[in-house]
């Protein structure tokens, strides 16, 4: 063998013909001394043919003999469990003995399924005679308690004649025997189902003793219940007669299924009659049928031998050109097939050509080549996966990237284009995140950027797409949004959704999101100007107050330039110095004596003039030049009350306050600055107040406490500046070590008329004693005002009334006067 694998093609033709002559040859030989044996042959099946005919006429008597003692067994149901069951054992024996008599496939099947039916039968009419065995037991006990309801009537009705002779009692005695003529018809009636031959003459007596059930119990609710014996006898014969219903009705379920089984066991049973004799007359028909076809084939025999020569021949040829085909033509095919697989990228079908010759080097060499190809393949498709992925995804909160979402909008246009429809875009930004960002660090800031993700995720429709651009900066294309009051609705659910507070390092932060609207086409025709335009109109949404959204209009593309004009003009006004400070002196309501005063920053513009802070910090804040503003203007002060005190013009009560901005607040490098003025001069940092705001605070508080602790180990002095209009302002007292409290100006411009002002203010100052805290009332601006804080109780005071903002020269003038004539004296 192992040198005929090592053969080539050529020489496995010859020697294949050669062997197939050979083979061809003998066989002739073969066919000729076979027909003796096909002679012998015929006679062994005859001869078992003859058995089978025999065996099955076994059967057929066994099977008769099986129906009379069925049919036998049908009648026996009736009278004893023991006869039931010492039966059943022996039809089942014989049944399994009948069953053990052939081995053909479909008589086992047939006789099985008859087998299964007799046990059905079986079970259904032991639990019948169960049933009747019950319901005998029933019926004599409602005899019995029929009885003692007899007795106890008659000994009730002899103890009331003898306390009343004119006691009534023959209509109870006509009662209980119309009772009695119940019982008996219906225990007549149930007896005579062991007779009912039929299922409809079964229900008939199940009814007819149904409805004397019924009757019984008519009479039974006549009888007069004269005594508690009496009340209790019929009381167990109404209990009887429901148990005697309950009997009737499990005989009726089980008559019918008994039926059931008897129809299904019958047909089973003709079923398997009919098998037999049917196989029977098989039997005698294949017998004659193969001896006459033997008989012929045994004469036509001897003719066909030579024909076989010749067929050998023609045989020999095919089987050549077989070879060919197997050995040449099969394995080419499949090559090329394979080839072709491969061309289309499918490498999961290798070639097998179950071969060991020549082919078999040129298959393996086909399979490690189509391997290393499909790997090859693989490698290069995950590749370009994770490239599509890195290009297309945000890494940190898995939304689509910039590059993606823009590619959609492109998408989204043209199909709006073609289906006249329209979409809309909502550009929007994250309020204070840098905040959060600096004060808890940057994996804070991802863990909040992610749980913002994931919000925005769950207000879009699945049609919808969510992007983070990079930063806090989101974008959401909405193809479910058909026009701007359905946008502005959806960016209402946003600022809602990101105005709820986030649980970050077991920390509550508090954030919000400026939202810019744009719809297409009415904003837009193109990506560029639709993201554009989306952008404009989130600023302008913060401009507006932050946590918040606008839609675009067309004056906002003026207003962008005008913001990124004064931004640009920042940078070069703190390198220029064109910030100054203006102080606005905070006086002694009572004595008249300036307290202190609040440091307010100015821009003087080289084109616009002298800016207040409301035309210019949103913007610093927007952009971040903020934080430089708060040290450029902190220096300043700083320094302006070395100069004060140094010339002498202010005691150790005086303070200047300085404001200080929420990204401010909470960095590393404002406590530096501050540690760094201290050790300049330690003496002057109790005199400096910094001013913060509630909602700048709330978004850390416990970090924000730690801050404050350290600031006021310095010396500084923390106010809250705007109190009362924040976020939760008894919650920040509660939580924040801080001297003074700043009342808005809100509250002060009511005092004239609105009462509510007045109690509001009362309770704040009521408070700020009761913490040992300062009060300065912002915006006093009347007389009334005045007299009003006066009376509340309010010491310190600051406003247009008393002083505007001033330069440091005026405020070194008015501090050696020392005497405002604006103030009224007491």
């Amino acid at each position: 063998m192992r040198l005929f694998n090592k053969m080539n093609l050529s020489v496995r033709f010859a020697l294949t013909v050669i062997l197939l002559l050979g083979v061809f040859g003998m066989g002739i030989a073969l066919l000729i001394r076979s027909l003796s044996d096909i002679e012998t042959l015929l006679e062994d099946e005859s001869a078992r043919h003859v058995q089978e005919l025999s065996v099955n006429s076994a059967i057929s008597r066994e099977i008769f003999e099986l129906s009379s003692r069925v049919s036998l067994l049908e009648q026996k149901f009736l009278y004893d469990e023991a006869i039931l069951s010492e039966e059943g054992f022996n039809i089942d024996e014989q049944l399994q003995r009948i069953r053990a008599l052939s081995n053909d496939n479909s008589f086992v099947i047939k006789m099985d399924d008859f087998i299964v039916d007799f046990h059905r039968f079986l079970g259904n009419s032991v639990t019948l005679n169960r049933i009747l065995k019950e319901l005998a037991t029933v019926d004599m006990r409602l005899g019995v308690e029929i009885d003692q309801l007899d007795y106890a009537l008659a000994k009730s009705s002899v103890e009331k004649i003898a306390e009343d002779p004119s006691f009534e009692f023959k209509n109870d005695l006509d009662v209980m025997s119309l009772i009695r003529e119940s019982y008996l018809s219906a225990g007549k009636m149930a007896a005579s189902v062991r007779s009912s031959i039929t299922p409809d003459t079964e229900q008939v007596v199940i009814i007819r003793v149904l409805k004397e059930l019924n009757i019984l119990e008519m009479h039974l609710s006549n009888i007069r219940k004269i005594s508690p014996s009496v009340s209790k006898s019929s009381l167990a014969m109404q209990k009887t007669i429901k148990r005697y219903k309950v009997t009737l009705r499990k005989m009726t379920a089980n008559l019918n299924q008994r039926w059931l089984v008897m129809s299904a066991l019958v047909g089973a049973q003709n079923t398997l009659i009919g098998f037999v004799e049917e196989t029977e007359k098989n039997v005698q028909n294949s017998a004659l049928r193969i001896s006459n076809d033997l008989r012929d084939d045994l004469s036509d025999m001897r003719g066909w031998i030579f024909l076989i020569g010749f067929l050998s021949l023609v045989i020999g040829i095919g089987l050549i050109l077989f070879m060919v085909r197997h050995h040449i033509t099969k394995p080419l095919n499949q090559l090329k097939q394979s080839f072709k697989e491969i061309e289309i990228n499918n490498f999961d079908n290798p070639i097998d050509l179950n071969r060991t010759d020549e082919w078999d080097v040129i298959e393996s060499a086909f399979n490690r080549m189509a391997s290393r190809l499909k790997k090859t393949y693989r490698d290069l498709e995950n590749e370009r996966s994770k490239l599509h992925t890195l290009a297309h995804q945000d890494p940190l909160t898995g939304l689509a990237n910039r590059l993606l979402i823009y590619k959609s909008i492109k998408i989204a246009i043209a199909e709006a284009n073609r289906s006249n429809q329209q979409f809309a875009l909502l550009y929007l930004d994250i309020d204070h995140f840098k905040t959060v960002n600096d004060s808890m660090g940057h994996s804070a800031g991802d863990v909040l950027l992610q749980d913002v993700s994931q919000r925005l995720s769950n207000l879009v429709e699945p049609s919808d797409m969510v992007s983070r651009l990079g930063g806090d900066e989101f974008m959401m294309l909405v193809h479910s949004t058909q026009n701007i009051t359905e946008a502005s609705m959806l960016a209402e659910a946003v600022n809602e959704a990101l105005r709820q507070p986030f649980l970050i390092d077991n920390e509550t932060v508090f954030v919000g999101s400026s939202v810019g609207i744009c719809l297409y086409p009415d904003h837009g025709d193109s990506t560029e100007t639709l993201v554009r335009n989306a952008d404009t109109a989130m600023y302008q949404a913060k401009r507006g107050g932050r946590d918040n959204h606008c839609t675009y209009k067309d004056s906002m593309t003026s207003e962008a330039y005008n913001l990124m004009s004064k931004s640009s003009g920042l940078k070069q006004a703190l390198q220029n110095n064109e910030l100054f400070v203006q102080y606005q002196p905070q006086y002694n309501s009572f004595t008249g004596d300036v307290y202190g005063a609040e440091a307010l920053v100015r821009w003087n513009h080289p084109s616009k003039g002298i800016l207040l802070p409301g035309d210019f910090l949103d913007i610093a804040e927007q952009t971040g030049i903020i934080v430089d503003i708060d040290d450029y203007v902190f220096d300043i002060v700083f320094n302006d009350l070395q100069e004060l005190k140094q010339q002498g013009l202010v005691s150790n009560d005086f303070s200047l306050s300085v404001n200080v901005s929420g990204r401010k607040l909470l960095s590393e490098n404002l406590l530096e600055h501050l540690k760094i003025c201290h050790e300049q001069a330690p003496d002057i940092t109790s005199q400096i107040t910094l001013e913060l705001t509630e909602r700048d605070m709330i978004t850390k508080l416990e970090k924000c406490r730690n801050f404050i602790d350290q600031i006021k180990k310095l010396g500084f002095k923390i106010a809250i500046d705007d109190f009362g209009t924040g976020y939760s302002s008894l919650a920040t007292l509660k939580h924040l070590p801080i001297d003074i409290l700043k009342l808005d100006r809100s509250f002060v411009s009511g005092l004239s008329s609105a009462t509510v002002d007045y109690v509001i203010i009362d309770s704040i100052l009521t408070i700020a004693r009761g913490l040992h805290l300062s009060a300065i009332a912002e915006g006093v601006e009347t007389p009334q005002q005045l007299e009003a804080l006066k009376t509340l109780g309010c010491q310190t005071v600051q406003g247009y009334l008393l002083s505007y903002p001033i330069n440091l020269d005026e405020l070194i003038k008015l501090l050696i006067k020392q005497s405002p004539p604006s103030l009224p004296l007491e």
